[in-house]
Order: C-alpha cells, then structure tokens, then sequence
C-alpha cells in the first residue's frame, strides 16, 4: 500500500470519527447490533465453527449459551433437529431491536428437549426477547414436592423492570413439574411461567405478550405469572416489601388442552387483558381445587372471547372455568364460553384481610357446567359448589349481568355462603329437569328468567319464570358455535331485562339502553 493510500485512510477515518459514524472496527460492531443472525444444528453443527451461517452452525446449546447476544441479534435452530439440555442464553435487546429465536431449513419446528431440568428456555434476568416457533419438552422422572419443571421461564431477581418480552407460536408439550401453583408457593410448575423475585430490588416485567402458542400434557399450570413483590393494601400479608406489579401483559390465542391443573393464573398485574384463548381439557391431575382462567392480586384483569371446557377436577374438590380469588379489585369476565366443567363456572373467593371488589360477570354462556365438589369451609364441614359459588369473607361488589346458564345436568346453580349483596339481573338460569338449587339469602335480583329452578329468589320482582325458548341448547362445540342460545320469536325473554351498562352481547349484538333481552343474546328474534 502506498503513503498516498495511508493518508487517505487516515482522512476517511478521522472524518467518520468527527461526524459520529466510528471508524471501521466499530462499525463491525454496530452492524453486528442491528441484528446478526446465528444458526444451530444440534444434529450437524461444530462448536468451532462461527456460527453465522447455515454451514457453519453451532452444535450444542452450551455453545449458545456462552454467547452474550446484543440488540437484533437472531438465534435460529434447524428445523427437523432436536437440541438437549436448557436454551439459557445472555444479553438483552430492546423493544425496537429485541433478540429473537427462529428457524432454518425444512421440516418439523426445532425442538429443545429439557430431560426434567428447571426449564427448556430460561431467560434470567435479561430483557428484549422474543421466544418464537420452538418446540419444548421437559419431561423426568416423577418429581418431588417441589421440584419445578417448566417450558418457558423467564426468571426476574433483583434485576428492576424487563421490558419487552414474546413468547409466541412455541409448542411446549410434556412438562411433568411438582403441584407447586400461585399463591400456595413461591414459584409454579408449568408450560410458561413468569417470575418477578428478589429480595433487595423490587422487580417487575412490562410489556408481555403470549400469543399463538399450544399446551399439551402439562403439569401444573399452562401460563402463569408470579411474583415476590406483592404486599400492597388489598394484600398486606404478601411476599416482598412492596407492591411491583407486570403492565401490559396480553396473553391471546392460546390453544391448550390435558393440563395438569389451572390454564391460565394472572397473579400481581395490572389491566392484563386474556383472549381469544381455548383451553380443552384441564384440571386433570391436580389434588386441590382449580380454576382454569383466575386472578389473584391483580387490578383491572379482563378474560374476553375465551372458550374453557372439560375441567375434570380432582375427588371432591372442584374445578371452575373462572375464578377472581383473593386482593382483585375491578375484574371482568365477558363474551367467554364454558362448558362441560365439574365445577362450574364462575367461583368468587377473597378471605378475610385479602378484600376483593368490583368484579363484573356480563354475556357468557355457561354450557352443561356441573355442580361437583365442594370446599372446605372455616367450620371443618363442607361446602357444595353450584354453576356459580360465592365463597370466602370478603367478596365485594358483584356485577353478574346479561348472562346464559344451561346446566341441565346440575344439582345446584347458584350458592352464596357470604352475605354480600350480590347483583344478579338480566340473566337466563336453566336447571335439570326436576329442578336445581338456587341459596342466596343476601343477592339483589331483577329481571331474570328462571326455568327449573328450586327457589326462585323472592326478591327478584320481574322474574321470569318460563322456556327462554332458545333455538338449539346444549350443541355448542366452541365458541363460534352457539348460536343454538339465540332466542325463537316468542321467548319471553325478548324486550324484558332491565337497562344494564354493557355495549355488545355474546355475539357482537348492541344492547339497547332500555329494554334489553334476557341472556347473553341481545339481537331480534330467530324464526
């Protein structure tokens, strides 16, 4: 190289330094922060090798976890391959640049094998990520009390707030961890688990998106969130020194079916919003009572367009599709399906200290959910449960609104061991033929329908007791499919419920401000 050329490198350089561009080692680096992509083959790959390219993958995930990846970095596995041990790698991205997984090549989705290991995919204290389109076990010999096994963990200590972080289009099947579920423990066994822990830095995620992900075989809950940070007013016994809750938090388009226990546990959030989910089959194996979507120490939760069905509960104790338990305040179950679950639909529970308050129940529709089981009460006795239960001390305001409940089969379909004033107006109660129980002592009830109902409560003054007249019950197969729960020219539930506060039905339908239908239908009669 001649002086002429050393002189005019050296210009280039001092002028890319000046205006702020670096010079040319540095820029190597910013072209590797906006977004190297890194290729593993498990089956065919060398560690020696770089790694950024297709012939010159990775083998092992110890290879991978060595790396500390920057903003945009792209970790993609082979498809058709199958990787063993934990995915736990380092570094953080950003919301604009986060890290991602992906895939190469043809075939099945890349497959991450944990063996029974703490978890498949382990994101420690790091931010900026998206999980996408892997497919996780994580399946040991049987474990013991505690022993936690688990898909996806994202694990927070005294790290502060994680901000963006995706999960998203990942199958995790095969997860055998311990019965270790919210609030009862620490931490939760399960298919997707986020964990806010420490003790010194109070710590929390936000902006959390679970989408288009499907559950099987897993043990104990499909998707939770946990955290340490939870002592605040409504939960003056919680863990921590104070009250770090998840924000934004989205989990929508979930398919899973035989989990072990609980589906879907929103625990320390605020304004957390849970649809378009199916969840068939759960509750399978768990020894204590279950709920398969719930909220616990959580403000503002809404469980929308979800369908939950085949609960199965465990001996007595029971298994309902929806449950606000302890410190909720402002919950809201709305447009959802249930069906065919032991347990019912809806429990509401808040013991004494924990106050909830302002949960709002509006257009579901309750298909042939039972009545089995029961809880234990303060006294050492029992408790049955009904299609809904209303247990505990302190429950709160509770709005249910504009709802459909065909349970045929049910001994009992409403029991109230508190004595709240619950608000029950513009519902449908269908019970079994020679009739279902209905306890409340204490509710404020207008403008229901009641057909095969024991006791219809006395104070509801514009009782309906009738057939609603319903074009096809009892043959709804999902949640697009119950359109047998609109209403035959006819019906006496047409034009009769009171004025209530919701702006659409189960089906997309306006409700009119006055003179609504009964149930959880509010479009014109059906020939």
């Amino acid at each position: 190289m001649t002086a002429a050329w050393i002189r005019r490198l050296a210009l280039v350089s001092g002028v890319l330094t000046v205006v702020g561009l670096s010079t040319p080692a540095a820029l190597a680096d910013t072209s590797h922060a906006r977004g190297t992509q890194y290729y593993v083959d498990c089956a065919g790959g060398h560690d020696s090798a770089s790694g950024l390219g297709a012939g010159q993958a990775w083998k092992t995930l110890a290879k991978v976890n060595s790396v500390v990846f920057t903003p945009g970095s792209r970790i993609t596995f082979k498809r058709g391959t199958t990787c063993d041990g934990t995915f736990a790698p380092k570094g953080s991205g950003t919301a604009g640049r986060p890290i991602t997984t992906g895939t190469y090549g043809w075939g099945a989705k890349p497959k991450i094998d944990a063996h029974g290991a703490l978890a498949a995919v382990l994101l420690h204290n790091v931010e900026g990520w998206e999980v996408r389109d892997l497919d996780l076990s994580n399946q040991g010999p049987p474990p013991g009390e505690t022993e936690l096994r688990i898909g996806v963990y994202v694990q927070l200590e005294d790290f502060g707030v994680a901000h963006h972080l995706v999960v998203s289009g990942v199958d995790v099947h095969d997860v055998n961890g311990c019965d270790c579920r919210n609030p009862h423990t620490p931490t939760v066994s399960g298919a997707i688990v986020f964990k806010a822990g420490g003790t010194t830095k109070p710590s929390g995620f936000d902006d959390v998106v679970i989408e288009g992900n499907t559950l099987r075989h897993v043990d104990r809950q499909g998707i939770a969130t946990s955290s340490d940070w939870e002592k605040r007013a409504q939960y003056p016994d919680g863990r921590g020194t104070t009250y770090f809750p998840i924000t934004r938090l989205r989990i929508a388009h979930n398919y899973g079916e035989d989990i072990g226990g609980d589906a879907v546990g929103v625990y320390n959030a605020t304004n957390a919003v849970v649809e378009y989910n199916t969840f068939r089959g759960w509750a399978e194996r768990a020894p204590s009572y279950t709920a398969a979507l719930s909220a616990f120490n959580a403000d503002g939760t809404v469980f929308r367009y979800n369908e939950v069905s085949y609960g199965h509960g465990s001996g007595p104790l029971p298994s309902a599709a929806y449950m606000t338990e302890h410190a909720n305040l402002d919950t809201v179950f709305e447009h959802n399906l249930s069906r065919e679950n032991q347990g019912g639909m809806l429990v509401v529970c808040a013991d004494a200290g924990r106050p909830t308050d302002r949960t709002t129940v509006r257009y579901n529709i309750s298909q042939n959910d039972f009545s089995n089981g029961y809880y234990p009460d303060f006294n050492g006795g029992t408790d049955p449960v009904g299609v809904v239960t209303v247990i505990c001390l302190e429950t709160g305001r509770v709005q249910v609104y504009g709802n459909t409940i065909y349970a045929p089969n049910a001994e009992r379909l409403l029991m109230n061991y508190t004595t709240d004033p619950l608000e029950f107006s513009d519902n449908i109660f269908v019970g079994r033929a020679g009739g279902s129980a209905f306890s409340d002592a204490y509710g404020i009830y207008d403008h229901n329908l009641y057909q095969n109902v024991t006791t219809v409560p006395a104070g509801d003054a514009h009782a309906v007791v009738a057939d609603p007249k319903f074009t096809a019950p009892g043959l709804a197969a999902d949640r697009q499919d119950a359109t047998g729960y609109r209403l035959r020219g006819g019906s006496p539930a047409l034009s009769a419920g009171a004025a209530n506060p919701g702006v659409r039905d189960y089906f997309g339908y306006p409700v009119p401000p006055v003179r609504p239908n009964i149930g959880a239908y509010a479009g014109p009669a059906v020939r």
